[in-house]
Order: C-alpha cells, then structure tokens, then sequence
C-alpha cells in the first residue's frame, strides 16, 4: 500500500522519496496537488525560479504537508 511505502521512506530519511509517492496519487485533492508540485519543482528547479518561485521552498511546504497528512512527525 502507498501510505506504508510513504511512511517507510520517511522513516528511512527519503523524504523526498516519499513525497514521489504521494505524488502518483489520483484523487484531486489540494493535497495531492501540493505534492505533484513540490516533487516537480525537486525535478525542475529551473523552470520555477524562471517562473519567479522558489522551488526549495515549495518542495518545504510540499514535505511538511505530506507530514502532516501522514502524521509522520
């Protein structure tokens, strides 16, 4: 299952990895969007700070949703 996979990595330090997971999800939460977005912006740093963003700051916000939802820390 997704979550426990989403908890092992963070368990293990792959946060980042994690938040791959939650990022294949398919429902149209706002959460889910948060978590596309934060594991493109890891991906493409350049296309956001192009766009203006900060893409370190959205994979944060991305990682501390993800944290919350999965009450992981």
């Amino acid at each position: 299952m997704q979550t426990d996979q989403i908890r092992a990595a963070w368990v293990t330090g792959d946060r980042i990895g994690a938040l791959r997971i939650a990022a294949r999800f398919f429902d149209r939460s706002v959460d889910t969007s948060v978590f596309k977005r934060g594991s493109d912006a890891y991906n493409n740093p350049r296309f956001y700070r192009q766009l203006g963003k900060d893409p370190e700051q959205i994979v944060r916000d991305a990682l501390d949703v993800l944290g919350k939802r999965f009450n992981l820390y």
